[in-house]
């Protein structure tokens, strides 16, 4: 009889505040990569520090590794690892260094500890500056570095807190193919890596929402968040009257809003703007942020308990 296929994090009956809503809990199976989705007001970091092992919800729990054992237990720190565009180390201490203090701590020998890091410097393209103190690194040689700590203890499960650099996608991606799991925390749409399977929508609370890759591709395909001034000022009126518009506020002068369409919006503000006789002094598109994409995927009855579009996996 085929086996269920192993999860390797779950997030049970979290809050972050006693009182506060029950985060949705969310189960990532191995093999896969998935992200926390959230603006800087939203749980997400706190979520990735759970899993990460660094704190424990005030409610709930968060349990990592085949043996599904609390995130801040010795065996759940065992079975994670942590990625950061940060690494402590002492003034001076090279990237060879630290990657082999981080394999020592895990209890090899000598002759271990040399090859698992001379394997993780190779890996990971560092051979070249591994005499380089850390404090001299580029952002991007601090993410390999950091992955190469983090693989020290040969983890289940990678939390990556961080916008990732290009050169670790296909690295992660590989070490989720062969039977782990990736978590990324991310704050834009831009920051979630190809690949990335499910995607967890963060509010205050918690997780407010789980969709698809799929989902969230066409729900924002397209789509955008338009920031626009004109020379004179436009009432607002006139924006309202765009079909489609979403989210509209006005700050500063800007005005700012969503909108499915981007193409569409835009020539609307091109046509409003010469038949007004206004010029269009600025103009700047940026992903349709996580608050606006909760919108978008809430039902119309608020009441209305959020769909599990992963149900099947409760029987893990």
């Amino acid at each position: 009889m085929k086996q269920p296929p192993k999860v390797l994090l779950k997030y049970l009956g979290v809050s972050l505040e006693k009182g506060l809503p029950l985060s949705i809990d969310f189960a990532v199976l191995a093999g896969t990569m998935a992200a926390l989705l959230g603006d800087s007001d939203s749980a997400a970091e706190a979520l990735a520090s759970f899993a990460a092992g660094f704190s424990s919800p005030p409610v709930g729990k968060v349990v990592t590794g085949v043996n599904m054992s609390l995130s801040t237990s010795r065996e759940g720190r065992a079975a994670t690892g942590y990625i950061s565009d940060n690494i402590e180390a002492p003034p001076g201490m090279t990237v060879k260094g630290c990657i082999n203090l981080a394999v020592t701590g895990y209890g090899k020998s000598r002759n271990e500890t040399a090859r698992r890091t001379d394997e993780l410097l190779e890996w990971l393209d560092l051979v070249s500056i591994a005499g380089v103190p850390v404090e001299k690194l580029e952002s991007s040689e601090v993410q390999r570095t950091t992955l190469a700590i983090a693989m020290a203890t040969s983890p289940e499960l990678l939390i990556v807190d961080c916008p990732v650099h290009d050169s670790l996608h296909a690295r992660l991606k590989t070490f989720s193919e062969v039977g782990n799991t990736v978590l990324f925390r991310a704050s834009s749409l831009g920051q979630i890596p190809y690949g990335v399977e499910r995607i967890a929508l963060c509010d205050k609370n918690g997780i407010s929402r789980i969709v698809r890759h799929s989902e969230l591709a066409a729900m924002s395909l397209g789509g955008s968040e338009i920031t626009v001034s004109f020379y004179p000022s436009i009432p607002r009126k006139q924006l309202e009257k765009i079909e489609g518009i979403k989210n509209l506020v006005h700050v500063g002068g800007l005005y700012k809003f969503t909108h499915a369409d981007t193409v569409h919006a835009i020539t609307k503000l091109m046509l409003m703007a010469r038949a007004n006789s206004r010029a269009v002094v600025e103009l700047n598109l940026s992903p349709i942020p996580p608050a606006a994409l909760l919108k978008m995927f809430n039902p119309p009855d608020e009441s209305q308990i959020p769909i599990d579009l992963f149900g099947g996996e409760e029987g893990f």
